[in-house]
């Protein structure tokens, strides 16, 4: 019979007060309990909160004890193998005592999305992605709800629901629908929740030890979390009379009144009502626990019998209640000081990042000493990490990264991504060259046979599907990347039947394909270990209840399902070097410790509300409210104050635009004023690294200048108004025979559309004899072809075919009334022009009744202005109509006295597509040239423009005549940002 409990037994609490390193407080502790027995230690057992924490405990009894030492039993409380982490206390008593194991998360959260499809409002409709979103959601309600150990019966007797809005009704609806299913569920499964199992062996382990107290040392240390099973357990332990509980940084200096302002009120139904402000305290969730495990304050004693640090009573200051701050200007100087404290702010998170490098590198000029970053901000912590490699310091955020950031996530989503877009041409060839692809090939063999492939897929798209690029595959007429490209899209084949099977087949084939192309690379290392596993752990749960009806919802399904991967770092990278996230510091030591990312959303950070039980029923259910993640991290930076040396940073900037300086920070400042000092030396030195010794001038406007042999290049029509307007960028397409590379995938642009209707026009000249009506059926053709990209259909075709429908129609109209008749359309031709050759397409030459010519160009977007045609910058039709009456053109003669613009753009007149501009006079009002004087004009331009370039020795200067000028192809290449705009084009011509 266990012996009863006395009515009354002295507790062991102890704490470490903030600016004392806890596990060096809680060895030594730990020694000082275990007499001269060397093999005392080994008899105790130590309850800390996870593994992170076994490690810091470790290295702290590796750094106080010399040579060496037989260590204590140390186990996780947060493990959900505590039964068996502690052995012989929780061996069951009999079968019917064993508890279920736990569910696996991706079984959970299959589980729960499955139940939310089922229990949704009626006529709303769920994707897999969000109802696998929501199911994490509830999963985290459900941890929180049984961590609190809230009946779940409790939800459907909750008052204020009469009062809740129509949509939290409806998620109320759900969830008391979703939780008795869930429950029963894993009832029948033998299988138990993560939080259900742990309160149980928790539980279970606090019945044992008050039935049958351990005769060996217990010690809980570091555990702050207030969930009931772990409190009672607490409760437990510092009642037994060997049991001892050291908690971190409880302040045992706060005034009374403060300290009691933190209790949570009592409402008459006996459900607490926390008191506004109060959970942002870093001490609210330490009274929060110390409430429940029925323990005073006056009853925690500090763990050693040393002064407290200087900096505590500071640090107790600055995180004061609101209405305590009052009392600071009441302090007196000497007390207002942190001297181990500094402060910077940097102008981005990029200069923030190279500060911190160097304030970690120079701490490694001192022997021995550890430096330690501390911030919630991944892409801080990268950025840092990324910077120490400079010089050749190899760290990694112990924190992790998400598993889909790494090489093998990311490919693995990159085969969801091109069966989601249907195999454009930018998704194929991001799995192409990606750096584990490589199919039994040397790697250099398979990315030359990618980049040519990526030289054939340039441009806007002309379909989709992997063999919409089998065309152009063929014309590069290269039997090795015709032979690779079989190789590369069979492997694509597989996986695009795969996906029309469902999740779980588009998964099968995703694995059998992501395989063969990588070789197998992709399930190695820490990244393809983690990714293996995951997707092992998938191919064991039921995929069949998570709907996939369209392939396009794979990327989004897969993103959900891999959120929660994270690839830790391997051991081995610099041992005096760290990273830490707010979780991973706690319990941790360094020198020098820097904490980052000091910034409103960031640090701290706000939780996301929870999208099933309004703000409400959490406050009666008597959950942590959204202010409770605040006082944490409020708790967490003032323990990363109590170190040796403490370096605070932030960036005025980051990503989204300016930032605003963290609450703490703001306190800080308040209460220190000019006593917070600023580092300015280091910023400094920072900036040298990338400073450049002699500043680079700006280029000079560029004016080549090539020999007159150079200059003699053939000429198109539609060049002169390039050669005028900006010579430079002629000569670079002409002379130095450069070609602009259009990007993959690029957007339909004016180029790409007026090749798509010349296309058409020339075929409906040569093929339908210009018949109306055979127009309209290509023009209604392009609105149901399937193999072109669903985008283009949408947006560009339907204008087109609009435009081309006001074509034929207007043709016939002419030819009706005017008497029109259509003599030749895409034709080519060229004649000589101050020795030089001219060579040009007309897009449509039409006779007029009188026998005159028409010249006529297709514009699918605007025509030129008046002031450019009169400017000389819009020779096109009038060079085509001096080829026309130098007999240059096929099947055309006489005198060309009309010149039209056939735009495809909208007339803001109609309000519809097509119209038409005149580029000379058709009224005595019109500020144009006249018809009769038209051709002689621009043919004095171009010999003006011939005799300038092409056989005069003129410089091809950038932008000439900017403002006719919009050619934007070989802006980089002259360099144009370093000179326009920068200096005056004058000082640069004086030059």
């Amino acid at each position: 019979m266990p012996s009863a409990e006395p009515a009354h037994r002295a507790t062991r609490v102890f704490t470490v007060p903030l600016g004392s390193d806890f596990c060096d407080a809680t060895v030594g502790f730990v020694l000082a309990n275990c007499g001269d027995d060397p093999l005392g230690i080994t008899r105790m057992t130590l309850l800390l909160p996870n593994n992170r924490a076994i490690k810091a405990m470790t290295e702290a009894f590796v750094r106080t004890v010399s040579p060496g030492l037989l260590l204590p039993k140390m186990v996780a409380i947060g493990d959900l193998a505590l039964d068996e982490a502690l052995g012989p206390i929780l061996d069951p008593l009999s079968d019917d005592d064993v508890v279920w194991p736990v569910i696996s998360p991706t079984s959970r959260i299959l589980l729960l999305a499955d139940l939310v499809v089922k229990h949704r409002p009626a006529g709303q409709s769920v994707t897999a992605a969000e109802s696998l979103r929501l199911a994490r959601k509830l999963a985290e309600m459900i941890d929180e709800l049984e961590i609190e150990q809230v009946d779940f019966e409790r939800l459907k007797s909750v008052e204020a629901v009469a009062e809740l809005p129509e949509h939290w009704l409806s998620a109320y609806g759900q969830i008391s629908e979703i939780i008795p299913a869930y429950r029963t569920e894993l009832a029948n499964r033998k299988l138990l929740g993560p939080a259900e199992r742990r309160n149980i062996l928790l539980g279970r382990l606090e019945q044992r030890l008050r039935e049958n107290p351990l005769s060996s040392p217990l010690i809980a240390a570091g555990i702050t979390t207030s969930a009931m099973a772990v409190s009672n357990l607490l409760r437990r332990i510092a009642r037994l009379p060997n049991g001892s509980v050291i908690l971190p940084g409880v302040d045992l200096n706060m005034p009374e009144a403060d300290w009691d302002a933190l209790r949570p009120p009592k409402t008459e139904d006996g459900v607490p009502k926390p008191r506004r402000n109060a959970e942002v305290h870093p001490q609210f969730h330490l009274r929060l626990l110390l409430d429940r495990m029925a323990i005073a304050r006056d009853e925690v004693a500090p763990v050693s019998s040393g002064a407290a640090p200087a900096m505590a009573d500071s640090i107790t200051d600055i995180f004061c209640l609101p209405e305590r701050s009052t009392h600071w200007r009441a302090l007196h100087a000497d007390r207002k000081k942190m001297v181990h404290v500094r402060l910077i702010e940097a102008d981005d998170s990029a200069q923030e990042a190279k500060i911190i490098a160097v304030h970690m590198r120079q701490r490694l000029e001192n022997a021995g000493q550890r430096a330690a970053l501390i911030t919630p901000d991944r892409e801080i912590a990268a950025r840092v990490a990324s910077q120490l490699r400079r010089w050749g310091i190899s760290v990694d955020d112990s924190a992790g990264k998400p598993l889909l950031q790494s090489p093998e996530g990311a490919l693995f989503l990159g085969l969801a991504n091109a069966v989601a877009r249907r195999f454009s041409a930018t998704d194929v060839l991001e799995i192409a060259k990606h750096p584990l692809v490589r199919m039994k090939m040397d790697r250099l063999d398979w990315l030359n046979q990618a980049r040519s492939l990526d030289a054939r897929m340039r441009g806007p798209s002309v379909g989709v599907g992997i063999f919409a690029f089998a065309d152009e595959i063929a014309k590069a007429a290269d039997d090795a990347l015709n032979l690779w490209w079989t190789v590369y899209s069979g492997q694509l084949t597989l996986l695009d039947d795969g996906a029309k099977g469902g999740l779980v087949a588009a998964l099968d084939a995703m694995k059998m394909v992501a395989d063969t192309l990588t070789d197998g690379q992709i399930w190695k290392g820490a990244a393809g270990r983690e990714l293996a596993g995951a997707l092992a752990e998938l191919g064991e749960c039921n995929l069949s209840a998570i709907p996939m009806d369209d392939s396009s919802a794979l990327p989004a399904i897969i993103t959900e399902l891999l959120s929660g991967a994270v690839v830790r770092p391997p051991y081995g990278g610099h041992p005096r070097v760290a990273i830490y996230g707010l979780l991973e510091a706690r319990l941790q030591k360094a020198d020098l410790v820097i904490c980052a990312g000091l910034n409103e959303t960031v640090w701290p950070q706000i939780a996301q509300p929870d999208p099933w039980l309004a703000p409400a029923i959490r406050r009666h259910l008597g959950l942590a409210t959204l202010d409770r993640n605040v006082g944490l991290s409020a708790h967490d930076l003032a323990t990363a104050l109590g170190a040796k040396d403490v370096v605070l940073t932030r960036a005025r900037r980051d990503r989204g635009g300016p930032s605003v300086a963290s609450r703490f920070l703001l306190r800080m400042r308040a209460y220190l004023g000019d006593a917070l000092q600023q580092d300015e030396t280091t910023p400094q030195l920072a900036a040298l690294l990338d400073d450049v010794r002699e500043k680079l001038q700006f280029a000079p406007r560029p004016k080549p200048m090539p020999t007159a042999e150079q200059r003699r290049v053939g000429i198109s029509v539609t060049d002169f108004d390039q050669l005028k307007s900006d010579p430079y960028s002629f000569y670079a397409k002409r002379v130095l025979r450069l070609r602009p590379m259009d990007p993959v995938d690029a957007e339909p642009d004016h180029k790409w559309r007026g090749i798509l209707v010349h296309d058409i026009l020339e075929k409906w000249f040569r093929d339908d004899k210009c018949a109306p009506e055979k127009l309209i059926a290509r023009a209604d053709a392009l609105l149901t072809n399937g193999a072109l990209d669903p985008i283009l259909r949408t947006l560009w075709q339907p204008r087109i075919a609009e435009g081309l429908r006001w074509i034929a129609d207007q043709t016939q109209k002419l030819r009706d009334e005017d008497g029109r008749q259509l003599l030749v359309a895409e034709e080519k031709g060229k004649f000589d022009l101050c020795g030089i050759t001219i060579t040009g397409r007309a897009d449509r030459i039409d006779a007029a009744a009188d026998g005159s010519l028409i010249i006529m160009d297709y514009k699918t977007g605007g025509s030129p202005k008046p002031k450019q045609i009169n400017a000389g910058f819009a020779l096109q039709l009038g060079l085509i109509g001096l080829m026309a009456e130098r007999g240059a053109i096929k099947g055309v003669s006489g005198d060309a006295l009309g010149f039209e613009y056939w735009s495809l753009g909208k007339d803001q007149k109609r309000g519809a597509f097509g119209y038409i501009a005149h580029a000379t006079a058709t009224k005595a009002s019109d500020k144009k040239k006249a018809a009769d004087e038209f051709v002689a004009f621009i043919t004095r331009q171009a010999e003006d423009a011939l005799n300038l370039w092409i056989l005069g020795e003129a410089p091809f200067t950038a932008k000439l005549h900017p403002e006719y000028s919009n050619y934007a192809d070989y802006d980089h290449l002259m360099r144009l940002q370093e000179w326009d705009g920068r200096q005056s084009i004058a000082e640069a011509d004086g030059a």
